[in-house]
């Protein structure tokens, strides 16, 4: 469950940015459109904890996440938010197995290898699980991405622009996976874009 109520954001007190309310139940999902520079981004961020709102409430299963300390802040979003990034963010030095097993490590998570697996199998990735992330291809690193920010089973699951830089054929697919991966981790998904593309794939629609 996700719930936020009057959150206010602003940079350097010259543009402020007033949010609408948001409320979702159990898995249900939400698309959030919006052209450059209204603050799409900003709202992606404060749902995640990145920012603090200056003005509101943010709650994530009932916990007030703009009250938490910095460490607590930390440990709450390692296991409830997956961030997913339209570039995706991944340790090149390591094995495609290793950054996700590094993912659940850093999540408390046990039985890491086979979650590892899983998700590999899923994602069609096992055949590539032993290889950097700079020779995957652009398909392949975007759902490694998403193996990344739903491995570890988060309640909620943020998407930023995932699709704005995809084909037709690849932005279908990586929509279908998202929202299939946020169902088996019986997640809330908010996908946050200007792609119209996906409007008709989402019942819930905001448009900032």
């Amino acid at each position: 469950m996700l719930k936020t109520e009057n959150i206010a954001f602003s940079y350097n007190q010259e543009t402020t940015f007033n949010f609408p309310n948001i409320k979702l139940n159990d898995n249900d999902s939400l698309l959030i459109l919006g052209e450059s520079g209204i603050g799409k981004t900003t709202l992606l961020h404060l749902l995640a904890g990145i920012l603090s709102p200056d003005e509101g409430s943010i709650l994530i299963n009932n916990t007030n996440i703009s009250k938490l300390s910095a460490k607590k802040l930390d440990a709450f979003r390692g296991k409830n938010i997956g961030l997913i990034f339209q570039n995706t963010i991944a340790v090149s030095s390591i094995s495609i197995y290793e950054n996700i097993q590094s993912r659940l490590y850093f999540s408390g998570i046990k039985n890491q290898k086979s979650a590892t697996e899983d998700i590999l199998k899923q994602l069609d990735l096992s055949h590539v699980k032993h290889q950097k992330p700079n020779t995957l291809s652009t398909g392949q690193l975007q759902r490694l991405g998403i193996a990344l920010g739903v491995i570890h089973k988060p309640c909620v699951i943020l998407a930023d622009e995932p699709t704005s830089s995809l084909d037709d054929k690849n932005c279908d697919l990586v929509i279908e996976l998202l929202k299939s991966q946020a169902k088996k981790a019986n997640a809330n998904l908010i996908i946050i874009t200007h792609d119209q593309r996906i409007k008709n794939s989402f019942d819930n629609t905001l448009v900032l």
